[in-house]
């Protein structure tokens, strides 16, 4: 008995990759359309009109709340050190003691930026709504 052999015929599968360049600009526009991007990007300022002369506004002590930040990230309301885990919390407090509270905010130029922006957000998590900023300057420089 004579065994037939027969030949197969190997052809390569061959993917066609004229259309893929199509494809991955239909696939970078459908991700472009269906993303959501964050709306609230960096910190929002009322900031006032420029004037010739500076106004001085006089704020009375006790609707003033000074959060401190020294070179070292530790963190202060008015002369009392505050844990930063706390600070959402101490300062809601106070302001649902005094309603007309202003919270002014000073760094340490050499404070780590981080935590910065930790006691804004929890300035603005507690509800703060009148928030200034300032710098703490090096003494000498």
């Amino acid at each position: 008995m004579a065994i037939i052999q027969r030949k197969q015929l190997e052809e390569e599968a061959e993917i066609p990759t004229a259309s893929m360049a199509d494809i991955a600009f239909l696939l970078i526009i459908f991700f472009m359309t269906t993303t959501n991007f964050a709306r609230e990007k960096g910190l929002k300022f009322l900031l006032p009109e420029k004037k010739e002369q500076p106004q001085e506004i006089k704020i009375a002590k006790k609707n003033l709340l000074k959060v401190s930040i020294n070179d070292r990230g530790e963190v202060f309301l008015n002369d009392e050190q505050v844990n930063p885990n706390n600070l959402e919390s101490e300062i809601k407090r106070r302001l649902e003691e005094n309603k007309k509270l202003v919270i002014l905010i000073r760094t340490h130029e050499n404070a780590p930026y981080g935590m910065m922006i930790k006691v804004f957000d929890a300035v603005k998590a507690a509800g703060g709504k009148k928030v200034g900023l300032g710098v703490i300057k090096e003494e000498g420089t």
